[in-house]
């Protein structure tokens, strides 16, 4: 039909034709489109059939509180106290906590706003918070960055660490089960232990130890880490049997768990030898020694400073039992090692050189006397040039050598001990300085003049005058006592030298009952008593006499140039109060909790 049509009607008319035969045509819509337009507006209908709600109010007051927060600057502590209401206020909600916390690390910059926050309560309102809104990590993050800056305080002031409001925060984050805490609170207990804090430092390692024990078992590393610091801590202040209990219990766990030839082990059983030795066990401790020294020359070699460090105490060890050639033998090949491990300027070299003059010294020949005079004297040399005159180190080796010269020459050892105790008295604080300098120059100026018993008379009136006006303990009065204790001793005559003594033994015991052992006063007194009992021994002297004396004069002297460093520190602030109630590395007794 196409083809018939097409010549006769044209294309467009053969389709029209096509299309009316073939099929019906509606004008109107399909049913399908008319469907579609009743399911539109059929919603339609139901919305305004639907009661409208009434618009959201504007929470104010969030936005108040928020506005508050955000104005809060750095530093002011004034403000911590609206940070806590905030936080009352508003708990459950997350945003606003966020605000508490970013303001709070603000004001935590600053020391006083550090400790606002602590005093008011604001950092456990604060924690409550962040165990409600744990997964919220910017919340986490300023929290964090809080408690981080309390342990870096309390790490290094001792009398902030110990007052309630820090006690109280302390033991909540100690007892809050995060690991990095209870990481910082060791190392702040490590710290206030180093720097002589020792009773705040006891309450912290015992807490450490407890929570670690708590979380991770009695066996776990860190738990005995802090264990063994406990130990040394009680070792330091006269405690020996409650250290040596701790220090048995965490040697025989490390080696169970580690083995005998781990370095922990190692360190553990040196820190117990050590106080097998100041309990006076010195057989005991020598065996400990000798199986450490045994280790560690073949775990880590004989020229390792940890294992001259044993080598070291081993001879101190027979120094004690008076093996005194054994331990000489043992320091001289110590010293050559250090040399050339270390150089003639190392800190252990120097000790090493300081112990064998010791040796050398006490075994009485005019040789070896001569030895240790050297080796001292280079050492004090040495200190000076690279620690500095007033060091610790250097004035105990100042003060050994003025030791050693006591009895061959009296004159210059008085000159030395001098000198300790200017430099002593120029570092001290002041509660602790000598109460007046002395007034050697008239009296010696008299001496000379040939006039020794106006010199005598002299210092006696200053004595009598000073002990009625000032007191029998008064620092000027010691003073002048000990003074004339010294002219005393050059006098000659048995009546003379006895006086002196009794003298020196009367200042040295009142300056350490009324001004305390790290005073310069006392440090001076029990040194110039040592010198005073070495050189009151005549040639008729019994050997058990020489031995006595010897042993009661080189305590003395040792006791004095242990404190030489605390003597150059302040006064320990109050102890801890009672409500806030391992291993070693190889260099050090004390040993820092590791991360993790």
């Amino acid at each position: 039909l196409f083809a018939a049509l097409k010549p006769f009607c044209g294309l467009r008319a053969v389709q029209q034709i096509m299309v009316e035969s073939c099929c019906e045509i509606y004008h109107e819509e399909p049913p399908k489109q008319q469907k579609k337009k009743e399911i539109k507006e059929k919603p339609r209908e139901e919305e305004e059939k639907r009661p409208k709600e009434p618009p959201k109010k504007i929470d104010q007051g969030r936005i108040n509180a928020l506005q508050i927060l955000d104005a809060i600057s750095a530093g002011d502590g004034s403000r911590a106290g609206e940070v806590s209401t905030m936080l009352e206020q508003h708990a459950s909600d997350r945003e606003i906590c966020r605000s508490c916390a970013k303001a709070a690390e603000r004001i935590a910059s600053s020391e006083q706003g550090l400790e606002q926050l602590t005093t008011v309560g604001t950092m456990q309102s604060l924690l409550q918070a962040w165990q409600t809104h744990r997964n919220d990590t910017s919340l986490t993050v300023h929290v964090h960055n809080i408690v981080a800056r309390f342990w870096e305080r309390a790490s290094g002031d001792n009398q902030w660490i110990c007052s309630p409001a820090q006690i109280a925060l302390g033991k909540v984050l100690i007892m809050s089960g995060q690991s990095e805490w209870l990481a910082d609170a060791h190392r702040a207990a490590v710290s206030l232990h180093e720097k002589g804090y020792k009773t705040a430092a006891m309450e912290l390692y015992r807490l450490c130890i407890e929570e670690l024990e708590k979380a991770h078992g009695a066996e776990n590393q860190c738990a005995l880490q802090a264990q063994n610091n406990l130990a040394v801590l009680y070792e330091e202040c006269q405690q020996f049997q409650e250290a040596e209990k701790l220090h048995t219990e965490a040697c025989k766990k490390m080696e169970a768990q580690f083995g005998a030839e781990h370095g922990d082990v190692t360190s553990s059983k040196f820190n117990l030898a050590a106080l097998k030795a100041k309990m006076g066990s010195l057989e005991e401790s020598e065996a400990m020694y000798r199986n450490v020294l045994e280790v560690r020359e073949r775990t880590l070699g004989p020229q390792h400073a940890n294992t001259l460090r044993a080598k070291a105490n081993l001879a101190d060890v027979l120094r004690r039992q008076d093996r005194l050639e054994e331990a000489e033998a043992m320091l001289k090949n110590l010293v050559d090692q250090a040399h050339v491990s270390f150089g003639r300027d190392d800190a252990t070299t120097l000790k090493g050189r300081c112990q064998l003059a010791h040796i050398l010294a006490l075994q009485g020949d005019e040789t070896r006397h001569r030895q240790a005079e050297a080796h001292l004297r280079e050492v004090v040399s040495r200190r000076e040039q690279k620690l500095g005159p007033s060091h610790p180190e250097t004035l105990t080796a100042l003060g050994r050598l003025a030791f050693v010269l006591e009895c061959n020459n009296p004159r210059e050892a008085e000159q030395l001990n001098e000198q300790i105790w200017q430099r002593l008295d120029s570092l001290a604080p002041s509660e602790k300085r000598r109460g007046r300098a002395r007034q050697g120059g008239f009296s010696l100026s008299l001496a000379e003049l040939g006039e020794p018993e106006k010199e005598e008379t002299l210092v006696r009136q200053v004595v009598e005058r000073r002990s009625s006006t000032l007191g029998a303990t008064h620092p000027d009065t010691l003073s002048a006592r000990a003074e004339l204790a010294n002219i005393l001793a050059r006098k000659e005559g048995p009546e003379a030298a006895e006086e002196s003594l009794a003298l020196r033994r009367e200042v040295a015991n009142l300056s350490e009952t009324c001004l305390g052992p790290e005073h310069v006063e006392t440090l001076a007194a029990k040194a110039a008593l040592a010198g005073a009992i070495l050189r009151s021994l005549g040639p008729d002297a019994t050997p058990a006499d020489v031995k006595t004396a010897r042993a009661e004069a080189e305590e003395l002297h040792l006791k004095a140039t242990a404190r030489f460093k605390a003597a150059q520190a302040p006064l320990p602030t109050p102890a801890f109060p009672p409500a806030f109630a391992a291993y070693a590395p190889a260099s050090n007794k004390i040993a820092v909790l590791a991360q993790g």
